[in-house]
């Protein structure tokens, strides 16, 4: 699903600047174009948008609501469902166990998952970090219970595991050919809980987030757990993709303006599930130069690609490699019920963009994009 949610606050449209400093890299005119880039009308749900640059923010803003109900306005410290953005963090938790020589990319992934022995030991560790397993995905299997894979209805990680296990056959062998899929994310989950012997939320608050400062970074696997700052997912209440969409699971909507409320209700993680904020992913992307977690072996595993029997080779760890302006860039991007989001990092400029939303059809790339045209016609980028 890629929508949806709610009912009109009284608010007007905000935008919310960081309480961290931000230093001058822009000038005043640039930031009040970013500001008419981002502007949302009174009453709307909208973006949180950070431009990281040597480390520190060069902009960090909440445009529009981040709960209609109470007219919260979107911050930097509000937490956003990162959606498929949380893979680099799954792919972290890999990288320090294999620098740990807790395993290995090469390993069979039948020494960890009994259940996938039957596909042989050509499927490897490193088929799912690089998407390349020929699993099929938990979403293309019916669902024992006969409900849908909608996260409108709870399921669990371990559920969409056990479903996406049942075909006796991979799609295709193991490396041949690329295909994206959840279920390579939920299974390296399941793997580091097996070998650290703590559940993956515990992992990697001690690995990962608390090292470096990120408070108020979680794992979503308990959707009853109270997220400080959460954003609500909404959707526009007439657009017809939305009510058909919506329809498609058997949920059925009052017609009229306004908005729909969505909301997460089944705590799978691993190919998503991470909650986070600005000024917590601003620790994240630091560390990318700092090499404070793990040493530089850490930053330069993430960074790695690995070519295999197809053409398909710009692929990092939970993250692609591309060019752009004739630059290397690093980014992936993210969409569910509840949001859409994007992250792309410019490592020899040592520049990131962060677009986060909560709206599901808000398009962070297509507006990151636009921000990072702009940068460019600046002679930023």
């Amino acid at each position: 699903m890629v929508f949806l949610a709610g009912r009109t606050c009284i608010a007007q449209e905000v935008v919310a600047s960081s309480s961290q400093s931000e230093n001058s890299w822009l000038d005043g005119s640039q930031r009040a174009a970013i500001d008419q880039l981002f502007v949302r009308p009174p009453n709307s749900p909208g973006y949180a948008l950070a431009i990281i640059q040597g480390g520190t923010f060069a902009l960090a803003k909440g445009y529009g609501l981040a709960n209609l109900d109470d007219g919260i306005p979107i911050t930097p410290e509000t937490s956003f469902h990162l959606a498929s953005v949380s893979k680099q963090f799954t792919a972290a938790a890999v990288a320090l166990l294999v620098l740990d020589h807790k395993f290995a990319l090469t390993d069979p992934v039948a020494k960890y998952i009994p259940e996938t022995a039957k596909y042989g030991n050509g499927l490897r560790m490193e088929h799912l970090l690089y998407m390349t397993s020929g699993l099929h995905e938990y979403t293309d299997v019916p669902r024992q219970n006969g409900d849908p894979w909608a996260t409108f209805y709870y399921f669990t990680r371990d559920e969409a595991i056990r479903d996406a296990l049942r075909p006796d056959h991979l799609e295709f062998a193991p490396g041949t050919q690329w295909a994206y899929r959840n279920i390579n994310y939920m299974l390296l989950t399941k793997i580091v809980e097996m070998v650290s012997h703590q559940s993956f939320s515990a992992f990697m608050h001690d690995r990962v987030f608390g090292p470096l400062g990120m408070s108020h970074t979680e794992i979503d696997d308990d959707t009853t757990e109270v997220i400080l700052h959460r954003a609500t997912g909404y959707a526009p209440r007439s657009d017809p993709r939305v009510v058909k969409e919506l329809a498609s699971v058997g949920v059925y909507i009052k017609p009229g303006d306004g908005w729909v409320r969505l909301i997460r209700v089944s705590p799978h993680f691993g190919g998503s599930g991470v909650f986070t904020t600005l000024d917590d992913l601003l620790l994240w992307d630091r560390n990318w130069y700092t090499a404070s977690l793990a040493g530089p072996a850490f930053t330069e595993l993430m960074n790695r690609r690995q070519k295999f029997q197809h053409d398909k080779d710009n692929d990092a760890f939970g993250l692609v490699w591309r060019t752009r302006y004739g630059h290397p860039m690093l980014d992936y991007s993210g969409a569910d019920t509840d949001t859409s989001t994007y992250m792309a990092r410019f490592p020899e400029q040592g520049l990131t963009v962060v677009c986060l939303s909560n709206m599901p059809l808000g398009d962070a790339e297509g507006k990151a994009d636009a921000l990072l045209n702009l940068l460019h016609a600046w002679g930023k980028i």
